[in-house]
């Protein structure tokens, strides 16, 4: 006698077991997956939004590193590099 209280599940059978799972991973790449348009979009959005910010970023490093060499005046270990960064700072601003 089956005992209704039981909280095990009636035995499956292997083959049942992995079709379960197939049904159950094949819904779940429909919910992730519905529309490959949408993700190209997306994708493509991302990858401008990503090499913007990479822009960006680098010209702010760069304006920072330009203000700081001109706002010390002259960096030894630097040498020639300091010198021509400080000319090209006075020229621009003349």
């Amino acid at each position: 006698m089956v005992n209704p209280f039981s909280k095990k599940a009636p035995k499956k059978t292997k083959q049942e077991d992995y079709e379960a799972l197939g049904k159950q991973v094949a819904a779940l790449y429909d919910h992730i997956n519905p529309d490959r348009t949408g993700l190209y979009r997306t994708a493509f959005l991302k990858g401008m939004v990503t090499g913007l910010g990479g822009v960006i970023g680098a010209t702010l490093v760069v304006a920072v590193l330009a203000w700081f060499l001109a706002v010390l005046g002259h960096v030894p270990f630097l040498g020639d590099i300091s010198k021509d960064a400080q000319q090209t700072i006075q020229d621009t601003q003349n």
